[in-house]
């Protein structure tokens, strides 16, 4: 839909020096961004044009972001024409579940976000694109992580006040830059980069591994296979330090692949490499765009960790960039990792705005960044706010998925347990069992890969989430040795781990078996993710493990608590068999741990209910 705007440019605040003409300029909605040359060509235009020009702001960059998540966000595309000429490009997005909020497209993945326009014709575009989102029926305006020195930042709050929109505004990212500058300031930076003892151990302690080399990948049959190991290497990297990247989601991914396309036609993705002996280890999925070097999704293979492979690579992009005269500046962007503390020489600040018609919805927004806020200044605040939060949301998860009257049974039942409570864990023992045929379905050591796969295929499963987050840590150290049940396709459909039965330590009654036998072995900590429950995958691993541990001359043990029915029924049907419990009686807060010979706690469990 378009609409002349004739009215807006007649109020004092719009100089005659901005959009000529108030009969010229007219304002063109669209739902999706149309794949256009001559309209992507007059957007890159005004990019080149702008204060701050960013890959983020163009043409490309948005397209490929209304694709990659076009399933759960409506674009909203405001241009604006000066007669038939564009003078200014608005890429918004709204979210099904709040509708009447709009925000940039790419401020999910841009680092820098901003209304495109020239300088001089800012005012009148927001003018202009305030006034259709007023006539749209929308509420809210968030302009995320816009460039402090931006001219969008000096226009906004007159011109907003004068479409009765009212301002809240928040520094939000301090992004680190490496200004190059002439020729000497580049000779003094080369020379502060050769002395610098730290990154030169590293760089020292990544050559005794072989032949260290950096490539840069810009051939579009060549940026799959790198987009590949950069998505795999950062989720692993993510669950290793206990979190889950954005890129288990399908949408990322998405987007990832559409921007590779089209900025690699245009020639300004610039993916760096690492390798060692010909081995990729470290990327950076970088641009290159009106001057700057961009350093972006930048990842490394863990198993290298201990050589900063990452470190390492930025230290020589900044080395290349100091000697191309090309280069004004490379962005290090969002994040205040330490380590680019060591190569900026410059800060960029950006800034989060929020725009709400009506005093209601402003005060409701000035009250949330003061929260926010005072959350940062006091980590003890912010730490008990989250905590609060998230039993907020877990109570109401409980009260979506069990019901009320359930959620009311399970809290006093918790209330109880505080007082006086007994728990009882179960111990099995694999028979022996003759050597039968290779099944279909294989149990194989976990990897590092079988992490990023269970990651991706379970991207909405949280539960599954936490698991691998927990195994990530786990292969990091020596000890427990992890496995995977994988399907014909090598899907991951069930992990478990195995470690030493003498000492376990079993953490439902925090209680450590005594020694045994130096060749027992304990299967402990199983999981099946929930799109794969049902169909036997838990007795068939446990009875491959208990299987491989035979052949390794070991005896195989697993354990369960008294009221797990659903792992008891698996561990009977995988043929392991009863030895004893532990009982843990608590009272008042003083625990006392006995051994059981008998358990009534697997009477008349039916087996048939379990899938073979």
């Amino acid at each position: 839909m378009s609409s002349q705007n004739a009215a807006f440019l007649e109020t004092p605040a719009v100089s005659s020096s901005e959009l000529s003409a108030e009969k010229r300029v007219r304002v063109t909605v669209l739902k999706e961004i149309p794949e256009d040359p001559d309209l992507s060509a007059a957007w890159n235009t005004l990019v080149l044009a702008m204060e701050n020009p960013e890959v983020f702001f163009t043409y490309q960059w948005a397209l490929a972001a209304s694709r990659g998540f076009q399933s759960h966000l409506s674009t909203l595309l405001f241009l604006v024409y000066d007669f038939d000429q564009l003078a200014g490009v608005v890429a918004l997005a709204i979210d099904p579940n709040a509708p009447r909020a709009a925000f940039f497209l790419t401020s999910s993945t841009a680092d820098y976000c901003d209304i495109v326009s020239t300088p001089a014709n800012r005012r009148a575009v927001i003018l202009a694109v305030l006034e259709e989102i007023r006539k749209l029926g929308l509420s809210d305006l968030v302009l995320a992580n816009v460039p402090a020195n931006s001219a969008t930042l000096q226009e906004l709050p007159s011109v907003a006040g004068s479409r009765s929109f009212y301002v809240t505004s928040r520094t939000s990212y301090n992004c680190g830059v490496v200004q190059l500058g002439g020729e000497e300031q580049r000779e003094t930076l080369l020379r502060s980069l050769a002395g610098k003892s730290r990154e030169k151990r590293a760089l020292k302690r990544l050559t005794t591994l072989g032949a260290v080399k950096v490539i840069h990948v810009t051939e579009p049959e060549q940026i799959g296979a790198s987009l590949e190991s950069i998505v795999s290497a950062q989720i692993s990297r993510f669950l290793a330090s206990n979190r889950v990247s954005p890129l288990v989601g399908p949408e990322r991914r998405a987007f990832l692949q559409q921007l590779s396309g089209l900025l690699s036609q245009s020639g300004w993705l610039k993916i760096s490499q690492l390798e060692i002996d010909g081995r990729p280890v470290a990327w950076n999925y970088g641009f290159r765009f009106g001057g700057s070097w961009f350093w972006y999704l930048p990842t490394f293979e863990m198993e290298y960790a201990h050589v900063s492979p990452g470190s390492c690579l930025l230290r020589l992009l900044v080395e290349e960039g100091a000697k191309d005269t090309s280069l004004r500046w490379l962005d290090l962007g969002l994040g205040d990792e330490s380590y680019k503390d060591r190569y900026a020489n410059e800060m960029r600040q950006t800034r989060y705005v929020r725009l709400s018609r009506g005093l209601p919805r402003h005060v409701l927004s000035v009250g949330r960044e003061l929260v926010s806020t005072t959350a940062a200044r006091f980590p003890q605040f912010g730490d008990k706010l989250r905590q609060a939060r998230a039993s907020c949301l877990a109570v109401a998860t409980r009260v979506r998925e069990t019901g009320l009257a359930a959620t009311a049974r399970y809290s006093a039942q918790r209330a109880v347990r505080s007082i006086a409570s007994q728990d009882e864990v179960l111990l099995f023992e694999a028979p022996e069992t003759p050597a039968s045929e290779q099944p279909t379905i294989q149990l194989v050591p976990l990897t590092r890969e079988h992490l990023v796969e269970g990651s991706i295929t379970n991207a909405d499963d949280p539960p599954t989430l936490r698991y691998l987050m927990r195994c990530a840590g786990r292969l990091a150290h020596p000890g427990a040795t992890g496995f995977v049940l994988h399907d014909e396709t090598e899907r991951p459909i069930h992990f478990l781990w195995i470690d030493n039965y003498d000492g376990f330590r079993l953490a439902e009654i925090e209680h450590n078996i005594e020694p045994a036998s130096a060749h027992a072995a304990m299967i402990f900590d199983c999981w099946t993710p929930a799109a794969d429950r049902g169909r036997g995958h838990y007795a068939a691993a446990i009875r491959q493990a208990a299987a491989r541990l035979q052949q390794q001359g070991r005896t195989a043990w697993i354990f369960s608590g008294a009221t797990n029915t659903a792992s008891l029924r698996g561990i009977l049907k995988a043929g392991f068999q009863y030895h004893f419990s532990f009982l843990r009686r608590t009272k008042l807060g003083h625990s006392v741990v006995t051994r059981k010979e008998v358990t009534s706690a697997i009477e008349g469990l039916s087996l048939t209910s379990i899938p073979k």
